[in-house]
């Protein structure tokens, strides 16, 4: 029994990630074109939570303590629904499209430089 695994190694495995709607755990399932059912309400989860719904890439139990029954519920929901996953998979190619990392340190440039707020992004 392993105590943790990445993300990155589970994922491209899986057809729906169960998560409590943190960010980063979110972000991961996207990048990875995987639906999700979501169940968090503390920090700023329900509203991630909320945002998975929205977008059509998840469900939100609206709970922080689901039920055995909720969670298979909603998983089935997913699993038998193609538009879940083409939803994920749609978030995966519009994130493939952007190198976070580079795109950061030349916003944090220009607000260095500036000293003004960021209000537009470099394409």
């Amino acid at each position: 029994m392993e105590k943790f695994l990445p993300h990155a190694h589970l994922l491209p495995y899986v057809d729906v990630m169960v998560t409590n709607g943190g960010f980063n755990g979110v972000q991961i399932a996207l990048a990875n074109g995987v639906p999700m059912v979501t169940a968090g309400q503390t920090e700023e989860k329900p509203e991630i939570c909320a945002r998975v719904q929205w977008a059509g890439v998840g469900v939100d139990l609206k709970t922080s303590t689901p039920t055995p029954k909720q969670i298979q519920e909603a998983v089935m929901k997913i699993v038998n629904s193609s538009q879940y996953r083409q939803r994920a998979e749609n978030f995966k190619t519009e994130m493939s499209h952007y190198d976070a990392p580079t795109l950061a340190t030349k916003l944090l440039e220009q607000l260095a430089s500036t000293n003004l707020p960021v209000f537009r992004t470099f394409q």
